[in-house]
């Protein structure tokens, strides 16, 4: 029997094929290897840019506003040294806010105003809600004196409720011709009481007795009224 020789020629040319078979196999793997990270790179950077770009977007949505930092009675003069002790500026979404609305402390103290309406704590400040001036308050800033009212009858007496901050005209019955006469106009009501003396400072309540800004001018003809005993009074 004859047997086949081998060709010792081929055999290393085959275990060459093998290895070169082997590292085509481990190849798909250092792909993995390197493109996964990768990709998880990837989707990080673009969960970041987009969360950075949405905070972004946010703060270019917030705007500045002024608000009331207490509560604020209609009709009240401040001056800008009372500005910081009234308002403060704080963030509010933009799309939210007016276009009249106030944005900076800085326009507010460039001189005094007057409230227009009362303004609660935390209230946005618009442009409408306060005058630089008014022509029947002005006369206070050069000084006044404070005296007291009050009105017997209450529901004849007195027109809606009356606040602190109210201006009021005061008339009196004048005893010598029996007729409801105007004595002082445009008077400031510093204060509101019930028939106890205490002082009302919410809508509850009935005010019966009063404190008022009076220009000595006024003193007279306020005394008289108050002697004539039956007080009315309007509110503006």
């Amino acid at each position: 029997m004859f047997e086949k020789k081998v060709n010792v020629k081929e055999a290393p040319k085959q275990g060459k094929k093998e290895k070169k078979e082997k590292r085509q196999v481990k190849a798909p793997g250092i792909v993995k290897i390197v493109l996964v990270p990768l990709l998880i790179t990837v989707v990080l950077v673009a969960a970041i840019y987009l969360v950075m770009d949405k905070m972004t977007e946010r703060e270019t949505l917030l705007k500045n506003v002024v608000v009331a930092s207490q509560d604020v009675r209609v009709n009240a003069y401040i001056t800008p040294d009372e500005v910081d002790q009234y308002f403060d500026v704080i963030q509010v979404d933009g799309n939210a806010v007016a276009e009249n609305a106030y944005t900076s402390l800085k326009d507010l103290k460039e001189k005094g105003f007057y409230t227009n309406i009362p303004i609660g704590s935390g209230q946005i400040l618009y442009s409408g809600n306060i005058k630089p001036t008014d022509a029947r308050l002005d006369k206070y800033k050069s000084g006044y004196e404070v005296t007291s009212i009050a009105v017997s009858n209450f529901d004849k007496g007195v027109n809606g409720k009356l606040r602190e901050g109210a201006i009021i005209d005061v008339y009196a019955v004048d005893p010598a011709t029996d007729e409801l006469t105007l004595y002082v106009e445009d008077v400031y009501v510093a204060g509101a009481f019930d028939s106890s003396g205490n002082e009302l400072t919410t809508e509850e309540g009935v005010a019966q007795s009063f404190t008022v800004y009076v220009k000595a001018a006024e003193i007279e003809n306020m005394n008289r009224a108050i002697n004539y005993g039956e007080i009315h009074i309007y509110q503006k």
